[in-house]
């Protein structure tokens, strides 16, 4: 059987960040008429995906356009998504451009070692998936907005990072211990496999070891294999295709590397990068929203770290987007 192929998508991807651009920065939608912060954010992160991210002048563009939705205040504006939400993936991007940006001010309490456990107990575990966004966007600016000089800063990463180690789940490898959704609802489970992945690609930016490594394989197969949750029922169009593959491709597979189940886990990412292939041959993988593009694109460069020989890129070098800008 030919090995699935997705040279004709990446290079349909690009055509549409350019067509998406207004100014230095991107529009999120192909008819938007200004670029906004998520549009800006995906078409560099889609940029970074097939290994053309902007340096030199490019990258101090890119930059002005990111900075341009700062706000007073340190936030970043958008009309979607949360304060905290926005303010990471601006930050991360920034990063990404080799700027060090800094933190909104209102957050700088909160990046002291003690506060680490009153901000993320108070958090409302029982909807893992968005509250992943508080507790991972606080961690990735924290990180992204220190110098590596400041001790204070230190200490507060080591105790936010010691409480996420106490309290994933022994079982599942997920967040939050105790919290699990059920296998059998939508998202129930994956609500939890959402939320634990915006927690392991910032553990592999800090080189870090994730717990419980071989309960995340063994949830991510049952999920895979139960349910439509991560594999829809159709490939007929790709409407349904985006972030929950991409993070399932990226937690599960790499959990795997500790050697636990990884033929079975191989075995089930080429199923799924075969779905993925006709999916996105489809016109319409590249239209609508260019955040949701960014997460095709992204599934498709971790399937290339993971299974390099299983998938055909047409010669394009891929680069995992959360491995260069740690938020997504």
């Amino acid at each position: 059987m030919a090995r699935p192929d997705f040279e004709a998508f990446l290079t349909r991807a690009r055509d549409r960040v350019a067509a998406s651009r207004r100014g230095a920065g991107y529009s999120r939608s192909r008819d938007g008429e200004v670029a906004d912060l998520y549009g800006t954010a995906a078409a560099i992160g889609i940029l970074i995906a097939l290994g053309d991210r902007p340096t030199g002048a490019e990258a101090e563009s890119a930059a002005s356009a990111v900075q341009s939705f700062r706000t007073a205040d340190g936030w970043y504006a958008d009309p979607t998504h949360g304060r905290m939400h926005r303010a990471a993936t601006a930050l991360t991007t920034l990063a990404a451009l080799g700027r060090r940006p800094e933190a909104p001010a209102a957050l700088r309490p909160l990046l002291r070692a003690d506060a680490a456990a009153p901000f993320l107990t108070g958090l409302d575990w029982d909807q893992p998936w968005p509250t992943s966004h508080e507790a991972a966007g606080l961690l990735a600016i924290g990180i992204v907005t220190d110098d590596g000089e400041d001790a204070t800063r230190r200490a507060w990463r080591e105790r936010y990072l010691g409480w996420l180690d106490d309290h994933a789940d022994p079982n599942t490898g997920l967040w939050l211990g105790g919290r699990m959704g059920r296998l059998d609802e939508d998202p129930g489970l994956f609500g939890n496999l959402g939320c634990s992945f915006h927690l392991h690609f910032l553990y592999e930016h800090l080189g870090r070891a994730w717990p419980h490594e071989a309960g995340v394989v063994d949830t991510g197969l049952a999920l895979l294999r139960q349910g439509t949750t991560v594999l829809p029922e159709a490939d007929a169009e790709p409407s349904a295709w985006g972030f929950r593959q991409l993070d399932w491709a990226y937690s599960v597979g790499r959990a795997a590397r500790a050697g636990h189940r990884t033929a079975e886990v191989r075995s089930e990412m080429e199923r799924l990068a075969a779905r993925a292939a006709v999916a996105f041959s489809h016109p319409d993988a590249v239209e609508g929203d260019l955040h949701v593009v960014q997460a095709r694109v992204g599934l498709i460069a971790e399937l290339a770290q993971q299974i390099p020989d299983a998938i055909g890129t047409g010669g394009v070098s891929l680069t995992s987007i959360v491995d260069v800008r740690p938020f997504i």
